[in-house]
């Protein structure tokens, strides 16, 4: 049977510039023309309808997170894959996202306690106090880039804070999760990109050592002395499924917030009538953010590992294969969103967005992430109530996989 695949034009069009600006175009063309096809040159299948990347992101049968960036090697010479063997083992690991069930029951378990609804609005006064001074500090200024002076530092901060770092780290840890993203947001994996990441990894890892190990002595209140605890009593987690856990934390907990965070603001600012509206009623926020995240999803495509050849939508998909699932084109699906393209804050079923994923491998950080946004909303507007899109504008982040502003210009006089 011949498989399904990708229009060349259009796999041609996925590789392109126009991706980093404006994939949009290109996902209504895979959603009209190959809603379920093979990509040659991303080398995996995927999947663009709502009504395919949801069941197939809850999909524990036939898909697997386990090792699945193992997949992201094989285009590459193998000097290079030996070069890279310590970033290739430690994406092997399993940690709360790499591992299905039974192993991410249990690693989920752990980590989830770092994220109830209990913990985050305890957390409440620390995202106030920092969105107060980043805000008001970069206010102040007349013009500033809310990514550089807001969005980016905030979520590091807190997450360093979480994972029991010193602020004083903080800028480490904002270059090593941009640096051990980098090599996955391209399309495709570039061997001196993730030579990178693999410097920065190791880096991450050789500081977490230190860290859970001064825990073990002297535990405090923070995540990483109850991971550390967990893994002395009866090694629920291994060394490696430790340092890997808190790598997920760190670039998952900071990359996803960052983004909604920008494309939040990018949003209120330049759709008519947004920004007035959520001035006059506060209550607006929680929608304008649902909004944000369906219009814009931070991270718009899941991948997994085919582990069981099986039927899907009509097609076979082959055991051992990559599956890109393209969430923000499910969250622009005309057959599930009217006029989706538009930002509008009185959109009933905004909330419907895979942005934080589905199933079992939902964002545990979700909470986390919407209390930010609305907390650094709440302090734009008293900090610069007559805020507009500076004369600079925006631009985006040179990734395909994850979507958000590289810089926003905000005028605040």
């Amino acid at each position: 049977m011949s498989r399904p695949t990708i229009p060349a034009d259009l796999d041609e069009l996925l590789c392109s510039p126009f991706m980093l600006s404006d994939p949009f175009p290109a996902y209504r063309r895979l959603r009209r023309e190959a809603p379920v096809a093979w990509s040659e040159r991303w080398q995996a299948w995927v999947v663009s309808r709502y009504a395919e990347v949801g069941p197939s992101l809850k999909d524990k049968e036939s898909l697997s997170n386990e090792n699945r960036q193992a997949l992201l090697f094989e285009g590459l010479a193998p000097q290079e894959k030996e070069d890279l063997k310590t970033l290739r083992h430690y994406f092997a690991q399993k940690d709360v996202i790499g591992s299905d069930p039974p192993d991410h029951t249990r690693m989920r378990g752990l980590v989830q306690k770092a994220f109830t609804p209990k913990v985050i609005a305890s957390l409440q006064p620390r995202i106030e106090r920092l969105a107060e001074e980043l805000v008001g500090a970069a206010a102040a200024k007349g013009e500033f880039d809310f990514v550089q002076e807001v969005a980016h530092p905030l979520p590091v901060v807190l997450i360093a804070e979480l994972l029991g770092a010193p602020p004083a780290d903080r800028e480490l840890f904002k270059t090593w999760s941009a640096d051990i993203l980098g090599f996955q947001g391209s399309g495709r994996t570039e061997y001196a990109t993730a030579m990178v990441s693999q410097r920065s990894l190791t880096a991450l890892f050789n500081y977490m050592t230190a860290l859970i190990e001064a825990r073990r002595k002297e535990p405090r209140d923070d995540l990483i002395s109850v991971l550390a605890l967990a893994e002395d009593q009866g090694r629920r987690l291994s060394r490696d499924e430790l340092l890997a856990t808190c790598n997920t934390i760190l670039t998952a907990g900071h990359e996803t917030t960052t983004n909604l965070m920008g494309n939040l603001v990018r949003e209120l600012l330049r759709a008519p009538g947004a920004w007035a509206a959520v001035k006059a009623e506060a209550g607006k926020i929680p929608g304008a953010i649902e909004e944000s995240l369906r219009l814009d999803a931070p991270k718009q495509r899941n991948f997994r590992r085919i582990k069981r050849t099986h039927e899907f939508a009509g097609v076979t998909l082959p055991e051992g294969q990559m599956i890109f699932q393209l969430i923000g084109s499910a969250n622009r699906d005309e057959g599930e969103f009217a006029d989706p393209d538009r930002f509008d804050l009185e959109r009933e079923n905004a909330g419907d967005h895979l942005s934080f994923g589905a199933g079992i491998h939902f964002c545990l950080g979700a909470g986390l992430a919407r209390a930010e946004a609305a907390t650094v909303v709440k302090a734009l507007m008293r900090h610069a109530p007559d805020a507009r899109l500076g004369e600079r504008g925006y631009t985006w982040q040179e990734r395909i996989q994850f979507r958000g502003p590289g810089a926003l210009w905000v005028r605040t006089r």
